[in-house]
């Protein structure tokens, strides 16, 4: 009896671990690993006319996506093999004067993001007196929780013109092999909506 209620347990903790991981490895219910064809069919399911649709190794984009109370884009990337790996949300550009409204932006973005995957690693890495650097990714936060993900949120300046950043990358799909026999298919992705 003892030994039953001991697998009984295990199986029940493996479950949870598994439930678990699966709320992290998506968005918008389109989870990494899905074909370009997948996150085309899902995007259009949820309302959205995407873009880049076409070539291999492109991005597919929603222009315009309400993250919340925030209007964002969404760029979706795909790897070697064309599955979709990493997700980027950015919001519009604004000048120099209005550089408030893109840390608050950022700042929405990050709360998302704690909501879905767990608290950020420390405290708000850059503030509007901070000096950012020219095109590259002024890191606001991090999360380290989830293993598999890369994510943080950042803002960029760019020509004089600053945007909030939000990206989440899956580590092992980032760095899959090339197929040998060409694309993989996968199955149908789950049509709920996480974010």
């Amino acid at each position: 009896m003892q030994r039953l209620s001991i697998i009984v347990t295990i199986l029940t903790l493996l479950l949870s671990i598994e439930v678990c991981a699966q709320r992290y490895n998506d968005f918008a219910g389109i989870p990494f690993g899905a074909s370009r064809e997948t996150v085309i069919e899902e995007v259009m399911k949820l309302g959205y006319e995407p873009y880049g649709q076409r070539g291999e190794g492109e991005r597919v984009v929603i222009p315009v996506f309400m993250f919340g109370e925030l209007p964002v884009q969404v760029d979706f990337i795909f790897n070697k093999n064309d599955k979709f790996y990493s997700f980027e949300i950015r919001t519009g550009r604004v000048e120099r004067a209005r550089l408030s409204k893109s840390f608050e932006a950022v700042d929405y973005m990050s709360e998302q993001f704690t909501l879905k995957y767990g608290k950020a690693s420390g405290a708000p890495a850059i503030s509007e007196t901070s000096n950012l650097r020219e095109n590259v990714l002024n890191i606001y936060q991090q999360w380290y929780a989830v293993k598999v993900l890369n994510v943080c949120t950042a803002l960029v300046q760019k020509g004089g013109r600053y945007f909030a950043v939000g990206s989440v990358t899956h580590r092992t799909l980032a760095t899959e092999k090339s197929a040998k026999g060409g694309k993989s298919k996968d199955k149908a992705a789950s049509s709920r909506p996480v974010f």
